[in-house]
């Protein structure tokens, strides 16, 4: 017999005294990750329920921000020209720990109503 055919038949064997039927694909009694599962396991509002039974969160009174792409759909340009109008000073924004520029919503959306008004009067 070849080594091939011979380790096969052992990972057979060793998979049948095991138990492997009884985990799932890719999780075995040796990964720990079926005893790490039932370990997590607690109250149903945290271990993932459905979104209806899961308690409401409080409305947040943060300021919500637009990336520029999303800024370029409400203002109906290009994202470059976004990014331009931003470091041109004609756009406020914060910019993000990594660099990105962020857009404040209000602001972004009253600059869109007073382009509106302007156009159609």
């Amino acid at each position: 017999m070849s080594i091939i055919l011979l380790f096969v038949q052992h990972q057979a064997r060793h998979q049948a005294t095991a138990g492997a039927a009884a985990f799932p694909v890719g999780v075995g009694p040796t990964t720990g990750h079926h005893r790490a599962r039932r370990r997590r396991r607690g109250p149903p509002h945290e271990r993932g329920c459905a979104v209806a039974a899961q308690p409401r969160k409080a409305a947040t009174t943060h300021p919500s921000y637009l990336r520029a792409a999303e800024v370029a759909g409400i203002l109906h340009v290009s994202p470059k020209t976004v990014t331009r109008w931003a470091k041109e000073g004609k756009l406020p924004f914060l910019k993000t720990l990594g660099g990105h520029r962020r857009y404040p919503e209000a602001e972004i959306r009253k600059l869109a109503e007073g382009l509106r008004e302007e156009t159609t009067a």
